[in-house]
C-alpha cells in the first residue's frame, strides 16, 4: 500500500482526477452544499449550471456545465485533492482487503 505522497506525479494526478470525478458524480446524484453555512454561493452556482444544462436540453452534460464555472471547479478540485490525499493506494500484489489500517 502507498500513501498519496508516495505516488509518482502522474499517479497523483490520476488520483486527483478520479477523486474529482467521484465528487462530481456525488454532486450530480444529489450531494448538496450549504451556501448559508459556508458563506458562499457554491450550491447556487451548481444549481445554475444544472439548470442551464436542462434548458439547453443536454442534462447529460451537467457535469461539464458545473466545472465550466472556474470558482466551482476550483472548489471541487480542492475538495477532491483532500479526498485523494486521504486514501491508501493498492500496489500490484496487495490484498484487496486491508484490516485495521490507520492513516
Amino acid at each position: 500500500m502507498k500513501r498519496y505522497d508516495e505516488l509518482t506525479d502522474e499517479q497523483q494526478e490520476l488520483a486527483r482526477s478520479k477523486a474529482l470525478d467521484s465528487l462530481l458524480e456525488a454532486v450530480l446524484e444529489g450531494l448538496r452544499f450549504s451556501d448559508e453555512l459556508n458563506k458562499d454561493d457554491l450550491q447556487a452556482r451548481i444549481d445554475a449550471a444544472c439548470k442551464k444544462a436542462d434548458e439547453m436540453q443536454t442534462p447529460w452534460f451537467a457535469g461539464e456545465f458545473i466545472v465550466a464555472d472556474e470558482y466551482v471547479a476550483d472548489r471541487l478540485r480542492s475538495m477532491a485533492e483532500c479526498d485523494a490525499e486521504d486514501v491508501l493506494y493498492a500496489e500490484r500484489g496487495d490484498s484487496p482487503l486491508v484490516w485495521g489500517v490507520v492513516v
